[in-house]
């Protein structure tokens, strides 16, 4: 039989055994969680070492143009990393819901934010970059819904879906706080493909090609139910915003100058060639 000199040699040896494995588990979770939110992305212009600097940029899924599935996480995401790295400046990405993703800016837990449509509102606020992308809204029904517009009091007699911190337009905007039309706003962009599936909106705006990804990806057997409005309403730049101080504003003159490069060299345009 062991004597208790033995056994307590045991079970010190399984004590410390149980907090190591606690503590690797522990460490593993912490780095798989982080890698979750926080993200390098590669791209060209990165691919050589000279960083001065590395900043947090927040943003949302928004696919096909910024999303953690695609490659350089969308064309979006890639634009504002190569025009930041040819300052010298790395970026690392955190994903949020939208509306989550422009609080994270104004408490300053991120540097910048991508990419905001500019209002007179938020430009109050923020500093808005050029533009990097041309974002264009329409409105999505179903073939089986009658609908038309003109301007947008003529929304009055739809149910209209909208996405939370979603600015589709300034006149939009204006509109609904008027309350010209109704509009039920939802967390999550996708929820509007089943709502308009079981009539409980009559339309929904969107970006074109992001509402199509939407429908393919949510209801792939209803694809051809659906239809796109041949009017926009409103075709506007989206841009990367920073906070109105000393910090953001050296950023941003850093940003507009790589953007400008980018524009300039033909890779702008070869990045939305082959990104969406």
């Amino acid at each position: 039989m062991m004597n208790q000199a033995s056994l307590r040699t045991i079970r010190r040896f399984i004590t410390l055994s149980l907090i190591t494995a606690i503590l690797l588990y522990t460490s593993f979770a912490y780095a798989n969680a982080r890698s979750s939110w926080e993200k390098d992305v590669y791209s060209p212009a990165q691919s050589k070492p000279g960083y001065t600097e590395t900043i947090t940029v927040s943003t949302g899924e928004w696919a096909p143009f910024i999303s953690e599935k695609k490659i350089g996480y969308g064309p979006i995401s890639m634009v504002v990393s190569e025009a930041f790295a040819l300052s010298g400046v790395k970026v690392k990405y955190r994903f949020f819901p939208w509306k989550r993703a422009m609080q994270e800016l104004r408490s300053k837990r991120v540097v910048a934010s991508s990419a905001w449509r500019a209002t007179d509102e938020r430009q109050q606020e923020f500093l808005f970059s050029d533009g990097v992308y041309d974002n264009q809204n329409v409105f999505f029904h179903l073939k089986s819904t009658p609908f038309d517009w003109n301007k947008l009091s003529d929304l009055k007699r739809y149910y209209v879906g909208a996405a939370l911190g979603y600015a589709y337009s300034e006149e939009f905007e204006k509109a609904e706080e008027r309350g010209d039309f109704d509009v039920f706003r939802v967390n999550k962009e996708k929820s509007l493909v089943e709502m308009l599936l079981t009539q409980r909106i009559d339309v929904f705006p969107a970006n074109r090609e992001v509402g199509l990804q939407l429908i393919r990806q949510q209801a792939p057997e209803a694809f051809d139910q659906f239809a796109i409005h041949p009017k926009p309403i409103s075709i506007n730049p989206l841009r990367l915003i920073f906070n109105q101080d000393k910090k953001g504003a050296a950023l941003l003159k850093k940003f507009n100058a790589g953007l400008q490069r980018i524009k300039q060299s033909g890779r702008y345009a070869e990045i939305y060639g082959s990104g969406s």
